[in-house]
């Protein structure tokens, strides 16, 4: 049974619950599942709550839509998705932690020639820049450069780039990505990074670059320049 008092999310305790009917074969693979508004019914919850925990499974390879009919049964066992390999966000709610997200700059840039190798393109073109300080809670938690192909911002200008940069990938532009690279190297923060992040300049950080790729692109679509506390993944919530 879900619970408003447990310090886990509703999303992620309806998400659970499909997961062990699936699991179970309670519901079996391809067939359909009930309708948002039964599930709304079922479980007591709001239709935002539905939709959420249906997003997340689907992104993790428990569940597939078709269009005009409904949601279905994709497997029992996670085909895992892209979203929570990428997106801080997620990492942050399913520990029933709220994120926030603060644009610092939003702008067309043309990089230069040592922005253009981290880039991973051969020819120098302009791209839509979008700089962000990530927070958990009123926790300054990571300094986030964005870098996307310049069609990006036709896109840009009408979702809310203070939301999940993931999601808008997979689900609102329902981009097919194709493969994911990451670099992660541990570091000590500039002087800079220790005052937006509230850290010790002897405090250790990581810092992640990540390259996405879509289908038809030879080049990446998005590259990531992340700068993150180290001891990010041994927080709790006391630690916020």
């Amino acid at each position: 049974m879900l619970s408003k008092f447990k310090h886990v999310p509703l999303y992620i305790q309806l998400k659970e619950e499909i997961k062990d009917k699936i699991k179970s074969s309670t519901w079996q693979v391809d067939s359909q599942i009930p309708t948002e508004k039964s599930l709304m019914e079922e479980y007591n919850v709001g239709r935002a709550t539905v939709r959420e925990a249906l997003s997340h499974l689907v992104n993790e390879g428990y569940l597939y839509k078709r269009q005009g009919v409904g949601t279905f049964v994709a497997g029992r066992q996670s085909s895992l998705g892209y979203e929570p390999l990428i997106s801080l966000t997620y990492f942050l709610r399913a520990r029933g932690v709220s994120p926030r997200n603060k644009v610092v700059e939003n702008s067309i840039v043309v990089p230069d020639k040592a922005l253009l190798s981290s880039m991973k393109w051969k020819k120098s073109r302009a791209c839509f820049y979008l700089k962000r300080i990530r927070y958990a809670e009123t926790m300054p938690l990571a300094i986030e450069n964005s870098y996307f192909d310049q069609e990006f911002q036709r896109v840009a200008a009408e979702q809310d780039l203070t939301s999940s940069l993931a999601k808008i990938i997979l689900e609102e532009l329902k981009l097919n990505v194709k493969k994911v690279e990451q670099v992660v190297i541990n570091r000590y923060p500039t002087e800079e990074e220790a005052v937006i992040l509230n850290l010790d300049l002897n405090s250790a950080v990581m810092q992640l670059e990540r390259w996405i790729y879509i289908e038809d692109r030879k080049e990446p679509f998005y590259y990531l320049h992340f700068i993150i506390p180290g001891s990010i993944y041994n927080m709790t919530m006391e630690d916020l």
